[in-house]
């Protein structure tokens, strides 16, 4: 049972991140399915365990049931600080919203620190070659005047034209480690 979870989050992620490659563009229904089964099976999860602990603290019986586990709480906790992460991406233009959206349904999924982690990690890994092809050419003293000049104009930040019209399709910067994650570390 446990390798055909692994088979069918591998085809998700896979597809997401060859439909991005491809069209530059993730649909809502290769993200929301797995941000509404996978984030509602945590939120359960975490409200299980704190209903655990106030029917405790009131001294109600529980017989027969086990409460949840903190770990369930905390994993809830990751889940919705990540997500609220992904959506300031998104609204500073950091991020596409699919992107986002992808990004969101992949933390539901490991919603643990050591995921954190291991996809920060191998997200600079894989992005800063692509980052040092892009700049290739581009004389390191014109970055400094570069800074001012957007300061200046009060946009540190991409606008939304600037991610539409110069925004990559990178969701496989976090697919990828995604399925090694699945398949090696979890």
């Amino acid at each position: 049972m446990l390798l055909l979870l692994k088979a069918i989050a591998t085809l998700w992620l896979l597809t997401i991140a060859y439909v991005d490659a491809r069209t530059a563009t993730i649909s809502n229904w290769l993200t929301l399915p797995a941000m509404a089964l996978l984030g509602g099976w945590r939120v359960a999860r975490g409200v299980c365990y704190v209903l655990g602990v106030a029917i405790a603290q009131f001294g109600l019986s529980t017989d027969g049931w086990e409460p949840c586990s903190v770990a369930d709480a905390h994993a809830l906790l990751l889940l919705l600080g990540a997500w609220g992460f992904c959506f300031a991406l998104w609204e500073l233009h950091i991020l596409g919203g699919g992107d986002a959206k992808a990004l969101m349904g992949i933390l539901a999924l490991f919603p643990s620190a050591d995921f954190v982690v291991f996809l920060s990690l191998a997200v600079l890994i894989l992005s800063l070659p692509l980052l040092l092809f892009r700049l290739r050419g581009k004389k390191l003293r014109d970055f400094p005047q570069a800074l001012r000049k957007r300061l200046r104009a009060g946009s540190l930040f991409p606008t939304q034209r600037e991610l539409e019209e110069e925004g990559r399709p990178y969701a496989w910067t976090f697919c990828v480690p995604g399925v090694i994650y699945l398949w090696f570390l979890w």
